[in-house]
């Protein structure tokens, strides 16, 4: 081609180029603003209203949508370990399990939360659950909410069974109660996680650990004192025939006839499964195993992936999401306990959030799961070595259990 001929080949691009951005133009103004993909776990959080919310308040710079994970714990692990891996860039933010941050920090997962805006998130947290949301000494997500569990039970059962709700009640009197009235102690496992969180608690509260330690050679506490007393509950918990232990089952068989107790999270009142009993439901701390409650804990911070293609904006989402309007809907609509203190300072919470006096007092006290990049892998290995729970034998258990969680953790083959 001459060198004129170039020249006008090159106008011609250009101009083509031109009349594409042109276009490219129009169609993102009629398109409206940029739409920002959160995804959500299986928890009622009101998540659609609270996006709706939001998209309001950002006034045009964005809307969020929402894209449902699932329900099982391991599915939704490995759903987003596969998503996150390949880079995938439809993650506009997300609720992470905090289960989960420890090992998407160390996988580098996950965006940076900007230096501005650590302060913010991390104010006024408790600490359980800003310990669950940091990692390596960084803020990794925004923390969101964090319940703890709690013991309920259905009208005056509890009077009846002679449990004093205002003093702590050990697993001992519990059973024993359940036993003088012939009802059920129902432990309700939402996803698949509630027997580690379970196991975990009842070494927590024998003070002890289960897992210590980040890397791959961590002290594990199973085979310890705190864990042959951890053991002892659950065997006598178990030998009662109260219930089955950690079970999806759980909330109804408390809600069918003979149903007495429940071990659930503070958000489990606004459960449909509930909807009969729920007028009738009482509540207290959670069983102790020595002399103060250690509830289970486990909650949800707000991340934003390594590769969201709108880190700032996603961030701008959080904020509103972690603002007290949020925070005070997502408390009083759904029951969940937010990470943030001073939520429960919030006019209009008090009023409606009458789990308050016992929620606050637990996730102050409580045991969130231990901060490892591994502890997927040691749950598991607790699934595979408890269950069947009616197969328990308290020091054979235990001692698999020590061997596959430290075998887990350090990546051998099972």
């Amino acid at each position: 081609m001459s060198a004129p001929g170039r020249v006008c080949a090159r106008a011609a691009a250009a101009l083509l180029l031109c009349a594409l951005a042109a276009c490219g133009s129009a169609g993102a103004k009629d398109a409206g603003p940029p739409t920002l993909t959160w995804y959500v776990g299986p928890d009622r959080v009101g998540a659609g209203a609270l996006a709706q919310a939001c998209t309001t308040a950002a006034g045009g710079a964005y809307k969020i949508q929402l894209e449902q994970m699932p329900a099982d714990v391991d599915a939704r692990h490995a759903m987003l370990v596969r998503r996150l891996t390949a880079k995938d860039t439809s993650i506009d933010l997300l609720s992470l399990d905090s289960a989960f941050t420890a090992e998407f920090s160390a996988a580098r997962f996950l965006a940076p939360v900007p230096e501005e805006l650590a302060p913010e998130f991390g104010k006024d947290v408790l600490p359980a659950a800003l310990t669950a949301a940091t990692y390596d000494g960084q803020l990794a997500v925004a923390p969101w909410w964090f319940d703890p569990q709690l013991l309920w039970f259905r009208g005056n059962v509890a009077e009846r069974a002679g449990l004093d709700t205002s003093k702590p009640i050990s697993w001992e009197d519990l059973v024993a109660g359940a036993e003088r009235l012939d009802v059920t102690i129902q432990i309700n496992d939402r996803d698949g996680s509630g027997l580690a969180e379970w196991v975990n608690a009842l070494i927590v509260g024998g003070d002890g650990d289960l897992v210590r330690g980040t890397g791959r050679d961590p002290k594990v506490g199973l085979d310890s004192e705190a864990g042959r007393a951890a053991a002892s509950v659950a065997s006598l918990y178990l030998d009662s025939g109260r219930g089955p232990g950690p079970s999806r089952e759980a909330l109804a068989s408390f809600a069918a006839p003979g149903g007495g107790f429940l071990i659930a999270s503070s958000s489990i009142i606004t459960d449909p499964a509930l909807a009969a009993v729920a007028v009738d439901m009482g509540w207290t701390a959670y069983p102790v195993v020595g002399e103060t409650s250690v509830a289970p804990l486990s909650g949800v911070g707000l991340a934003v992936p390594l590769y969201a293609p709108r880190t700032e904006m996603s961030y701008a989402a959080i904020n509103c999401l972690t603002s007290p309007t949020s925070l005070r809907t997502l408390m009083v609509d759904t029951g969940h306990s937010a990470s943030r203190l001073t939520a429960y300072d919030i006019p209009g919470v008090a009023d409606s959030y009458p789990m308050a006096e016992v929620t606050k007092a637990a996730v102050q006290t409580g045991a969130a799961v231990p901060v490892t990049p591994y502890w997927h892998a040691a749950q598991s290995a607790i699934n595979d070595t408890w269950r069947p729970l009616a197969d328990f034998v308290p020091e054979s258990t235990l001692d698999e259990s020590q061997r596959a969680v430290r075998a887990a953790i350090a990546g051998e083959l099972p």
